[in-house]
């Protein structure tokens, strides 16, 4: 397989997560969506206003890490999401795949339930998505 054939499908499935966050960007009331890897750094983010894409990408990773280690603490096991509420409105976070984190910011007035579920259903395809997208 050539090198630029792996550019285009690394091109191409790059463009399908922007796609996906672009429409999750359409929920009423999501003001930011994130992928956010391992490490902390965002590898995609759509957004409507300004985000420090450093301090959302590493306070994320730290949230969801903490949480998780905390439901382990009291036996439960495979964190799926993690939500934040806070005055302004939620960060709700979920894993994705080899430590890749889906991350939305929302808005007071978002409705949490439909985010909870737009979410929940995108994450199977993003974990496809990426199952390929790590292989090449």
């Amino acid at each position: 397989m050539s090198n630029i054939h792996l550019l285009n499908t690394r091109k191409s499935q790059s463009s399908e997560i922007d796609s996906i966050l672009r429409n999750l960007m359409s929920i009423q009331g999501v003001s930011a969506a994130a992928i956010i890897d391992n490490d902390g750094f965002v590898t995609h983010i759509h957004r409507d206003s300004e985000v420090n894409t450093d301090a959302i990408g590493a306070s994320v990773q730290v949230v969801f890490g903490a949480a998780a280690r905390s439901a382990a603490h009291v036996g439960h096991h495979g964190t799926n999401m993690v939500i934040c509420e806070n005055t302004e409105g939620y960060i709700l976070s979920t894993p994705i795949d080899a430590g890749f984190i889906l991350a939305l910011v929302t808005q007071r007035d978002a409705l949490l339930g439909r985010v909870r579920f737009e979410l929940k259903e995108t994450i199977p395809v993003l974990k496809k998505l990426f199952s390929s997208y790590l292989a090449n």
